[in-house]
């Protein structure tokens, strides 16, 4: 009986020990499975505090720079009809139309004040900072553009006194643009020397034609101050492109992203559409390039590019990340100039054809729109356009909005400016040809050591050209930043130490993200090289790019 209750105990008390171990493993399970749950409530809270948190630094940090811009000038009421326009910065006032809105954003550069009907853009020139041999070789070299006169209508042009002071004046027109809404096509400049050494630019545009030379209004008023703020530049953001394809933000982010490594490009003449020289190039160096750079142009009368989509197709197929480049060509003596006519519709079809055969490439681009815009030898910038960037910018952002209509999500923007403006006067200044964050992804930098062929130019070394611009830039641009093409010339010095050196400098520039080599040479008017660029120019030459290179293999 004994035997037989201690054997009904001992099973009781295993099945209340097997009940409680599988309680115990329960409660455990759910307090594990409770702590998960708390683990991620907590982590998605975390998201959304550092979301809050960096909306709330954004907006600060747009707060802070508003109240820096405001600090750069004044505008008061003056009368019915007038405000008091202040620039703290340059040091003068003006009168102006009531309605005007006040732009100091690049108030190192310039004062810009519009309405509807009307835009102000002032300049204060150094004279001693630009080229040329005085104010009046200013005045001349500042307004060429003027000998274009299939696109402009000289309809005065005098020196004049008023006040007691010389004004050099140019009115002209242009023909309306009909991709540009409510067009400011009527023109007038006036120049006024402050000084032997200083000159102050006005620019006038108006979508109505002047009367009187009625702007002379507004001049007459101007008076100097003195400077009591320092030049402040609103920086250019970061904004989240939520367009692209899944496979081009991984790109971006591969490339581009904050912990991402320098990458190597190369131009090659022939790639991507025949990779022969480039592979017996890579061979050589022992080295792949995953980015190469090809250049396009607009085609007269063709409604596509015949070359783009088998350039994409060859460059996807290899592997390679293409940064396509579009440039407008040097218009005939008989003919418009060509970004005029892109923004009277002329190639529209060629446009939309061309981002067509981007978006269905189905390969992420780099896509480079009218680069050194900066630069006289473009004929996209303001040095053939008027003094006037806006025409740049509105041609920037017409072709962005066309491949944005044909789907192009597959489109990093590369922004690109040349590393010095020519001229370097400041109507020229590259920050008077930013488009707006939204249409630009990446920002490229672009400088040459050109060598010493040509009467007036210096050897520079890679650090003493870099340096100083990328401290610009990140001063400026939040964006990455890329080299979106650089080279050496052999003439006037060592090209292979100049290799050796740009290798031991580039890697301290950790924003800028890839570097593409320019395999060419530039030919002067005789038909000789004048600039040799060329990655395989020597047997040393190759060696060095070799031995260097060798350390981004396994990027």
């Amino acid at each position: 009986m004994k035997s037989t209750l201690l054997k009904v105990f001992c099973a009781i008390a295993v099945i209340a020990l097997v009940t409680a171990v599988i309680i115990t493993e329960d409660n455990y399970a759910e307090r594990l499975a409770a702590e998960d749950a708390n683990a991620k409530t907590n982590e998605k809270i975390k998201v959304v505090q550092d979301e809050q948190s960096s909306v709330m630094q954004k907006r600060l940090a747009a707060e802070e720079e508003k109240k820096r811009e405001l600090a750069t000038y004044t505008l008061r009421i003056d009368s019915l009809k007038t405000n008091e326009f202040t620039n703290k910065v340059d040091g003068y006032r003006i009168l102006v139309p009531k309605s005007m809105e006040v732009d100091m954003s690049i108030s190192g550069v310039r004062a810009s004040l519009e309405n509807k009907e009307q835009r102000i853009e002032i300049y204060r020139q150094k004279i001693e900072k630009t080229t040329g041999s005085g104010i009046i070789s200013y005045v001349r070299y500042s307004n060429r553009f003027i000998e274009n006169k299939i696109d402009h209508k000289r309809e005065i042009e005098d020196t004049i006194h008023v006040d007691g002071r010389e004004m050099y004046v140019l009115q002209w027109s242009r023909k309306p643009l009909e991709r540009i809404p409510n067009d400011k096509c009527y023109y007038a400049s006036v120049e006024i020397p402050l000084n032997k050494e200083e000159v102050i630019t006005f620019l006038f545009k108006s979508s109505v034609p002047f009367e009187n030379m009625d702007y002379l209004k507004v001049v007459r008023t101007f008076e100097e101050r003195e400077k009591t703020e320092a030049p402040f530049t609103k920086k250019k953001k970061i904004i989240d492109n939520r367009t692209w394809d899944q496979r081009t933000a991984e790109t971006f982010e591969a490339y581009f992203g904050e912990d991402s490594k320098l990458q190597w490009g190369i131009f090659e003449t022939k790639a991507p559409l025949d990779f022969t020289d480039l592979k017996e190039i890579e061979s050589r160096v022992d080295f792949r390039f995953p980015v190469i750079l090809y250049y396009t142009g607009f085609i007269e009368d063709a409604g596509q590019h015949p070359r783009l989509a088998a350039a994409l197709k060859n460059a996807g197929e290899e592997g390679r990340l293409v940064e396509l480049t579009l440039q407008t060509l040097e218009p005939e003596n008989s003919k418009r100039n060509m970004v005029y006519e892109v923004l009277d519709g002329k190639y529209d079809t060629y446009l939309k054809n061309y981002a067509k055969d981007v978006a269905e490439s189905d390969y992420p681009v780099l896509f480079r729109l009218g680069n050194e815009m900066n630069g006289d030898w473009c004929v996209y910038s303001s040095y053939h356009t008027a003094k006037d960037t806006e025409i740049y910018k509105a041609f920037y952002r017409y072709i962005y909005q066309i491949f944005q209509k044909e789907g192009a999500d597959n489109v990093i923007w590369v922004w690109n400016p040349n590393g010095k403006s020519f001229p370097d006067f400041k109507w020229n200044d590259e920050l008077c040809y930013y488009p707006g964050d939204e249409y630009v992804d990446v920002v490229g930098m672009t400088s040459y050591n050109t060598g010493t062929y040509y009467e007036g130019e210096t050897w520079l070394e890679f650090d003493h050209m870099y340096d100083a611009l990328y401290e610009k830039y990140i001063n400026v641009y939040e964006k990455p930043l890329m080299i979106t093409e650089f080279s050496s010339s052999s003439v006037g010095g060592d090209k292979e130490a100049w290799v050796d050196n740009m290798f031991r400098h580039i890697t301290k520039y950790d924003r800028i993200k890839i570097a593409i080599w320019w395999d060419g040479c530039d030919w002067d008017a005789k038909g000789n090289i004048a600039r040799p660029y060329f990655i395989d120019e020597t047997e040393e030459l190759i060696e060095v790019f070799k031995r260097n290179l060798a350390q981004f293999k396994a990027r």
